[in-house]
Order: C-alpha cells, then sequence, then structure tokens
C-alpha cells in the first residue's frame, strides 16, 4: 500500500468509531469515502483500501478452508473495518466465530456469530452463511446443547446444594463436621485417586491432539518437496519431516523451522500452501499450550493430593 501505514489505521479507527456509537444508522460507503476523503485519503488510497479488504477476505477464506478459525476471523474483521459492506464480509467472520464455538463450546462466541450473521442478512437478507449459521445456532438451542462453560455453571450450582443438604442432614445427625466436608468434596469431585485419573486422562488427550497436530502439519509441509530443485536443500528437507523426533520437539522444531526457511528464500510456494502451513503452525501452538497447562495442573495437583491418594500417580514430564 503506498500510503502511510498511519492513515490507515486511522481510517479503521474512525470507521469503528462511527459504527459504533451509531449502530442504528450505520454509515453508507459513499459517506465512509466522504470521510476517508476529509481525511486525506486520495481516490487511489481509496480503491488501493478497497483492495486491501478484497485481500483480507480471501485470506480469511483461505484461513476458514484449513480450519484457522482465529486468524479467519481477525483477517474477516479486518476486512469488515475497511470495508463493512464488503460482500459476504459479516457472512465469512460469522461462519468463523460459529465453527471456532463449535471447537470451543463457547456461548459467547456462539452469539457473536449469531450478531455477524444478522448483520449480514440487512444487507443481503438472502444470504445463505447467514441464514445457515442462524439456523444451525437456533438448532443447537432447541437441542438444548449446552457449552462447557454453562455446564460447569450448572454443575456448580448442583454441587452446591449437594453440599448444603448434606451439611444440614449430617449436622442434625450429630456427624463431627470434618467428616462433613469429606463426603461433601467427594459426592462433588470424586475421590482423590479419581480426581487424579480425570486428570492423567485429559494429559493423554491433550497429548495426542498436540501430535496429530504437528503430523498433520508435516503432512502439508511434505508437499514442499514440489518445489525445491535444489538435490541437496530437497533431501534435507525431506529429512526434517520424515524424521521429526517427537520425543525432542523443540529441537525437531528448530531444525523444520531451520531448513523451511532456505526453502521460502530461495523458491516461491503457493499462497494456499503456505496459508495451511501457517494454519497447521497456530493448530500446534493451541495444541501445545493446552497439553503443557494440563500437565502442570496435573502434577501441580499430585503435589497437592499426594497424601490422600490410594493409587501411585507418578508427576508427568512434558514433551520438549
Amino acid at each position: 500500500m503506498s500510503f502511510s501505514e498511519d492513515k490507515f489505521r486511522d481510517h479503521i479507527r474512525t470507521i469503528s468509531r462511527q459504527t459504533t456509537y451509531d449502530s442504528d444508522r450505520p454509515l453508507t460507503l459513499d459517506e465512509l469515502r466522504q470521510l476517508a476523503e476529509s481525511m486525506g485519503v486520495t481516490d487511489r488510497e481509496w480503491n488501493e483500501l478497497l483492495l486491501k479488504a478484497e485481500t483480507s477476505l480471501n485470506q480469511a477464506l483461505a484461513h476458514l478452508k484449513v480450519e484457522n478459525y482465529t486468524d479467519a476471523i481477525l483477517s474477516a474483521e479486518e476486512a469488515t473495518s475497511i470495508n463493512p459492506y464488503i460482500k459476504d464480509g459479516n457472512a465469512i467472520l460469522s461462519q468463523s466465530y460459529y465453527k471456532l464455538a463449535i471447537v470451543d463450546k463457547d456461548d459467547e462466541l456462539f452469539a457473536k456469530a449469531e450478531h455477524y450473521a444478522r448483520m449480514e442478512l440487512k444487507n443481503d437478507p438472502l444470504d445463505s452463511i447467514a441464514l445457515n449459521v442462524i439456523s444451525s445456532i437456533e438448532s443447537i438451542k432447541g437441542e438444548g446443547k449446552y457449552s462447557k462453560k454453562l455446564i460447569r455453571t450448572i454443575a456448580y450450582v448442583a454441587g452446591g446444594a449437594i453440599l448444603i443438604f448434606l451439611v444440614l442432614f449430617m449436622c442434625n445427625q450429630g456427624v463431627k463436621d470434618d467428616r462433613t466436608r469429606e463426603i461433601a468434596q467427594e459426592v462433588i469431585i470424586g475421590t482423590a485417586d479419581d480426581r487424579m485419573q480425570s486428570l492423567k486422562s485429559t494429559v493423554e488427550s491433550l497429548e495426542k491432539s498436540y501430535i496429530s497436530a504437528i503430523e498433520r502439519r508435516n503432512q502439508d509441509a511434505l508437499e514442499l518437496v514440489g518445489y525445491i530443485d535444489d538435490e541437496k536443500l530437497k533431501n534435507a528437507f525431506k529429512e526434517v519431516v520424515m524424521e521429526y523426533d517427537f520425543d525432542k520437539i523443540n529441537t525437531s522444531e528448530q531444525e523444520y523451522r531451520l531448513v523451511l526457511s532456505d526453502v521460502k528464500s530461495n523458491f516461491n510456494i503457493s499462497s494456499d500452501l503456505e496459508v495451511r502451513l501457517e494454519g497447521g503452525d497456530n493448530r500446534i501452538n493451541t495444541a501445545k499450550k493446552r497439553y503443557l497447562e494440563a500437565v502442570s495442573n496435573y502434577n501441580s495437583t499430585l503435589n497437592d493430593l499426594e497424601d490422600e491418594l490410594e493409587k501411585n500417580f507418578d508427576q508427568i514430564e512434558e514433551r520438549k
């Protein structure tokens, strides 16, 4: 883009303020252009802005295609910030939020998906993407499928009711307070052994997801071989991918990225594959974060419950 990034950011911030504070009467595209001109944006720069919006929306579609929903949202938000009337902009943003909500089971993300779907329908009442998102969300509501966050809330309320009942009942029976707390704790979260087994299963599941994310990225990376003419570099890249050591992930990742950097600096690869690899890296980072948090939670809880355990549980060493 030929004009300054500061001017571009000022333009987006101004549009955001206008559409936020006057949502009942959003600016038209002509008014947005007049606003841009008043800020010193030329006709050529305005056209470049619209082109930037189209590019960002195409990037959002590419990220959505490879299930990289977080980056899809960021790209779609950039597109609609520049041009709120861009065709399918809010629809793609809605679909991205909906897909991410399915993965994370988050009611707030479902709400955002519905919000942007309805915004799209204001521009195009027959938009199929927006209609499908709203239909799917209404179906989820009708079937009573709750998110993890809502289920936890219900569990806490129910658990609290059980605890109060047990305390009252046991006190009436003359049982000591410490025994009352012990029984109540067992009812709500199970025994210490049950809790540790549950945490261990979570670690194992997230570890598999972490490894799977790397394997999926590596499978996409092998497509790069077709772009490499240099035989020595081709063999080096195939080796770091195919001989990837999952017991030494940090080392393997460093070797992979070093050779990948050489490949990118010497050969042109398709934008689609570039997006897929970036999406794969994002999935790896997300899976890694969840896995490491689970390991830390398991080891910390094991230290706290060590005296209460009947079975033998060992500390888990995270993959490095």
